[in-house]
């Protein structure tokens, strides 16, 4: 009892100085074929390092290929005219993150748009009373929930149930109607709706009872700086692992996270127009990232007396 006293206090005072990261994140249409892209503009939400990171690693991949390509900063003043600028068939406009698509949806109407660095959820919100999603592509920054069961079930013995929680409680209804798969047979997934911003810790009361592990969801209305201690908190208390979508995540709390960093996101966005390039061919992408890392927090195994598989 000393030993798991001794651990709370240090996981408690860790979740605290880790409030304050901002956590990251986090089909069903044709496949129709286009010509290739002749220009291209990558389009960061802010100069910060991260989506700086992302652009640098997928230039990476395209630096030797004949496409005429700039940079913008969604924040400048100048994004709007740059934006402007390369907005024709033959463009293809790349945003990383949110501030990124958001602009670069209201100040074009021909380019092709490939989304990435983003949480599913907040794709679908950007685009989802629009008429032109054709050319709108996405690569979402999470690992899909088909293949997060799957490392579920490697990593982690006995984890039979999952809870998600989720602000409308329409998480795995809305997977099934993107065409993604939302139903895996190696666990069951149970989902909780938080009518309410008080009901929070209810909620994940009642999904850390019911269920042997949480796995979070890039959902900003329930995973922010402002309730990750409260949630990672209750959690513990019930001791219930918590399955994270970002470093950040780990570092809060969660026994373990499974997610994409910048390099990652850049390179495969990189990959994807390259093949786009020499094929000269543009396909229509709309799927979750296929490059993750796992990570683990080691001082909550112990205390919940979890065994991770370091690999599968």
């Amino acid at each position: 009892m000393a030993n798991r006293s001794v651990i709370w206090k240090t996981l408690r005072t860790g979740l605290i100085l880790s409030a304050w990261i901002l956590l990251m994140p986090v089909c069903g249409l044709a496949s129709e074929s286009h010509p290739a892209p002749g220009r291209l503009l990558l389009l960061a939400s802010d100069d910060g390092t991260l989506h700086q990171r992302v652009l640098l690693s997928l230039e990476r991949q395209i630096v030797n290929l004949p496409v005429s390509r700039s940079t913008a900063v969604a924040s400048a003043e100048s994004a709007m005219a740059q934006i402007s600028g390369y907005d024709c068939q033959d463009c293809l406009i790349v945003t990383s993150g949110v501030n990124a698509l958001r602009l670069g949806l209201e100040h074009s109407r021909e380019a092709h748009i490939l989304a990435i660095a983003i949480p599913e959820e907040s794709f679908l919100q950007l685009i989802r009373q629009r008429t032109d999603r054709g050319r709108i592509s996405a690569i979402y920054m999470e690992v899909s929930l088909q293949r997060m069961a799957e490392i579920i079930s490697q990593r982690l013995t006995g984890i039979a149930s999952v809870g998600i929680v989720s602000g409308d409680g329409q998480y795995l209804a809305t997977e099934k109607r993107q065409g993604h798969p939302s139903e895996v047979p190696l666990l069951q997934f149970r989902e909780y709706g938080v009518p309410r911003e008080t009901d929070l810790i209810e909620v994940f009361t009642q999904a850390s009872r019911e269920n042997q592990a949480i796995l979070a969801v890039p959902d900003p209305r329930i995973f922010n700086r402002d309730t990750i201690v409260r949630i990672m908190l209750t959690t513990y208390r019930s001791n219930t692992p918590v399955i994270g979508y970002s470093e950040a995540m780990t570092r809060a709390g969660a026994l373990m996270s499974v997610f994409s960093s910048p390099e990652m996101l850049g390179e495969e966005a990189g990959e994807l127009i390259a093949n786009a390039l020499r094929a000269q061919r543009w396909q229509h992408t709309d799927r979750h990232t296929e490059r993750y890392t796992v990570t683990i927090n080691p001082q909550v195994a112990r205390s919940l007396r979890i065994r991770v598989k370091e690999s599968p």
